[in-house]
């Protein structure tokens, strides 16, 4: 442990600052706005009262002035007398006036940041502006009774509908791109800033954290501690360098198991369950006759015991000794091919509950694909020319760190990724800060779900038990009345006639629920259906699946056949137990009857054994009611028109999931193509189609709109099968997050939940502060800060016994760095006592 000479060496050095001029305090600065990219502000830090200011990463859509406003555009003469001379009025105001109304008459004003974003906000102020007009006149002429009171209602709709038209069209956003996903499969996600920071701390007990004054050197402490604690959440929990097998972790995800609190790699505990692993820290007894004794080592994949230096030593096992760790007490340190990495390690990697075997199939293309669509969406993508870069010298250590565009980038998508649900610092419950819209629901590929009704609230039975995909799935359903339905349209709420441009009620719909799970009545029908059954290998004892066809008649009088009974499936009822429940409907006794089994090894094969105490009886409802629900692709199209509003209306962009089959595959959205393509006017019924282009692929939203004689939307229908090949959106949402360290909101002190739970930040009681409480956010702190130097133009800078001062001239940066290191140099050590 060092500690340095206080001399007049040393009162130099730490008074540097009132002899050197080290550029701006960016204290005093950093809550400034910025604008990466033009289209949004963007604020680092906000002031809560007279005090500093704190960590909270903003964002607002940026006003755009119309350079040239028209002037009025909707004056016809004569006036409408009709709905009909209404409609050619505002279509021939639409023609005369569309070089304005297209915002083209602007090409020689357009910005180099964001110009699409730019003209987009003045067309539609413009056509906001043209039916606010036309509205205005249609309330005085029917006032006036140039419009008869008979075609007020006609009148209304015709303008609701040339409205939406006027929106119609294409339109294209800009498309500024990250360069990367920070994908799972490679070595991209946001790590890499986290691993520069800390290593660019002084070391514990060395001369760089002796010549910082006491409380600055607590918060380099706390800075490193909290630092790891972020790095280790990321590792543990979004990272993956290859397809993840978790039968050979380490391998295959690309660092080291460690022991998160020491940093230690630990071992499997030899022979414990391959489904459920356990682990142990191995260290040579400190008394042993070893030249090695007291050291930490562990065990390599093939049995040997190494150092962590991955020194292979041999140790006699009565001197090896063992501390158990938990599976939360684990994270990795990232090593992307290092040679030393164990093949055949077992994790649960996923959280499921066990360790599978083969790989997990969606590693093979998830990452963080909704924080890039995000960050697309409000355009800050650190692609201006230049591009942001700080280039960093510590006083302490005397080093110069750089922090180039990838890293600066890592630490936007890092802070987004950490969410904007913030809880009360009080405990008291949680609340969201920023601006989140919603349209659609996602497509998490569950099951198909049989409800069947028991005898009182709370009683009745659904099956299956869990969401595992596809785990059931009805194919086909004869009705009680007879006939098959289409399967693709017999969840539907209303029943598509496409050719005619109408649509009618589902007589079997029932509800929807959780979003996109619509309910029918099946009560009576025979369903034909694909199960997974569950079984346990009979060699390894791991779990399988296979695929087999199951028939679940619920006609009154069905014969089930002689074992009285019919199939539903499995359900895995305790896997590192190896048990499972098979589950029957018996009609005859009106019940459910679920069947255990436990797997036990018989000369050396696992096999399964009854276990009858544990079987499980419902008795169902006399006569049987039956509902049938199944999570829809094709969403109800109402739930996507408040943000295909938020992108045509208001020139914002938006971002979308363009692949209903997967559970999640977002982008921002580049291009929009509205159109009405066909109408029925005896039905008040409209034919449109949306197709959107966005970063990871295309989709079409088509669908049949019904308006009230108003012309407002009434009620929407898929305008094609649930099973048709078209791409259909899985959903849309536009995001504006707000995320900040701690902050005040209502009168309530509160902090961000991800921060919390994942170390980011400490909470201490302190009565001496407002709140009642105090919040260590020093790690946020210090890299909010270090993005605010890159993007605001300060690209040198210098940090100072804890402080940061940025520089905007690289001369003058190295003038101070050369005269801070002539101070460092002088400075004298010895060693604590």
């Amino acid at each position: 442990m060092k500690k340095v000479v206080r001399n007049a060496a040393y009162e130099a050095f730490a008074n540097a600052p009132d002899a050197i001029e080290l550029g701006t305090r960016l204290k005093d600065v950093r809550d400034q706005t910025l604008s990466p990219g033009g289209r949004v502000h963007m604020s680092l830090f906000e002031r809560v009262g007279p005090g500093r200011p704190h960590p909270r990463m903003r964002f607002a859509f940026a006003d755009v002035e119309d350079p040239r406003p028209p002037g009025p555009l909707f004056d016809p003469s004569p006036a409408p007398a009709s709905a009909a001379a209404l409609r050619e009025a505002i279509d021939a105001a639409r023609t005369t006036h569309a070089v304005v109304l297209a915002a083209r008459d602007l090409d020689d004003a357009v910005p180099s940041q964001s110009p699409l974003y730019w003209r987009s906000q003045i067309r539609e102020a413009r056509c906001r502006a043209l039916f606010a007009e036309v509205r205005g006149k249609v309330e005085a002429w029917l006032a006036d009774g140039t419009l008869p009171a008979a075609e007020r209602a006609a009148s209304h709709r015709a303008v609701a509908e040339l409205e939406d038209e006027a929106y119609a069209g294409p339109q294209r956003f800009d498309d500024a791109d990250t360069g990367t996903y920070h994908s799972y499969g490679h070595d991209a996600p946001f790590v890499h800033y986290l691993e520069a920071l800390l290593e660019s701390l002084p070391p514990e007990g060395s001369e760089a954290m002796a010549v910082l004054h006491g409380s600055t050197r607590e918060s380099v402490r706390r800075q490193s501690v909290q630092l790891q604690s972020h790095l280790d959440w990321l590792m543990r929990h979004k990272y993956a360098y290859e397809v993840i097998e978790e039968t050979d972790i380490e391998r295959t995800l690309g660092g080291f198991l460690v022991d998160a609190e020491s940093r230690r790699i630990v071992s499997e505990v030899e022979g414990s369950d391959p489904l459920a692993p356990e682990y142990e820290l191995l260290r040579i007894a400190p008394a042993a006759e070893h030249p090695h004794a007291g050291e930490w080592i562990y065990r390599d994949g093939e049995g040997a015991l190494r150092l962590q230096d991955h020194t292979e030593i041999d140790v006699d096992p009565e001197l090896v000794r063992r501390a158990r760790r938990s599976v939360d007490q684990l994270t990795f340190r990232r090593a992307p091919e290092d040679p030393h990495l164990r093949e055949g390690i077992r994790f649960d990697w996923d959280g499921d509950g066990w360790v599978q075997q083969g790989p997990i199939d969606w590693v093979s293309w998830a990452g963080h694909c909704d924080i890039k669509a995000v960050m697309e969406q409000l355009g800050v993508t650190l692609t201006d020319d230049p591009l942001p870069r700080v280039t960093e010298y510590r006083s302490d250590t005397g080093r110069v760190h750089a922090y180039d565009r990838d890293l600066l980038l890592e630490m936007v998508a890092s802070v987004i990724e950490l969410g904007s649900v913030y809880a009360r610092i009080d405990g008291t419950g949680q609340l969201q800060r920023g601006i989140h819209h919603f349209g659609g629901s996602r497509n998490d590929s569950r099951p198909d779900r049989l409800q069947f009704t028991g005898l009182g609230p709370g009683a009745s039975f659904r099956w299956p038990l869990g969401g595992r995909r596809d785990t059931f799935r009805v194919t086909a359903i004869e009705l009680p009345e007879g006939g098959r339905p289409d399967m693709g349209t017999v969840f539907f709420r209303y029943l598509p006639d496409v050719e005619q441009i109408s649509f009618e009620k589902n007589p079997r719909y029932v509800k929807t629920v959780e979003g996109d799970y619509n309910i029918i009545d099946v009560s009576g029908a025979r369903l034909e259906a694909l199960v997974r059954v569950d079984v346990f290998d009979e060699v390894t004892g791991y779990p399988q699946q296979r695929t087999e066809t199951t028939v679940l008649d619920l006609r009154p009088g069905a014969d089930p056949g002689p074992s009285g009974r019919y199939f539903l499936g499995t359900h895995l009822d305790d896997v590192g137990a190896r048990k499972i429940y098979r589950v029957y409907y018996e009609p005859g006794r009106h019940r459910i009857v679920a069947n255990k089994e436990a797997y036990v090894q018989v000369e050396g094969r696992w096999v399964p054994r009854p276990v009858p105490e544990e079987d499980q009886q419902i008795p169902l409802q006399t006569p049987l009611r039956c509902t049938l629900s199944r999570e829809m692709k094709r969403d109800d199209p109402s739930q996507f028109t408040a943000l295909l509003q938020l992108a045509q209306r208001q020139g914002r962009n938006i971002c979308a999931d363009t692949d209903k089959e997967s559970a999640v595959w977002n982008g921002v959205v580049t291009e929009l193509h509205t159109a009405k393509v066909g109408a029925n006017a005896d039905a008040r019924t409209e034919h449109w189609r949306v197709d959107l282009q966005a970063r990871f692929g295309e989709a079409r939203l088509e669908y049949l709109v019904r308006r009230d004689e108003r012309g407002e939307p009434e009620a929407y229908c898929p305008a094609t099968s649930d099973e048709h090949w078209a791409r259909w959106p899985d959903f849309l949402w536009h995001d504006v997050p707000d995320v900040g360290s701690k902050g005040v909101e209502r009168g309530d002190w509160i902090v961000n939940q991800a921060m919390v739970d994942r170390g980011l930040i400490e909470i201490r009681v302190d009565e001496s502060v407002p709140s009642g409480f105090y919040v260590y956010d020093d790690h946020v702190k210090n890299t909010y800060e270090l993005l605010f130097a890159g993007l605001a133009g300060y690209a040198h800078t210098v940090v100072h016994n804890n402080k940061r001062y940025g520089f905007r001239s690289a001369e003058a940066w190295q003038a101070a760095v050369d005269r801070l290191a002539a101070l460092r140099g002088a400075l004298s050590f010895e060693d604590e006592p």
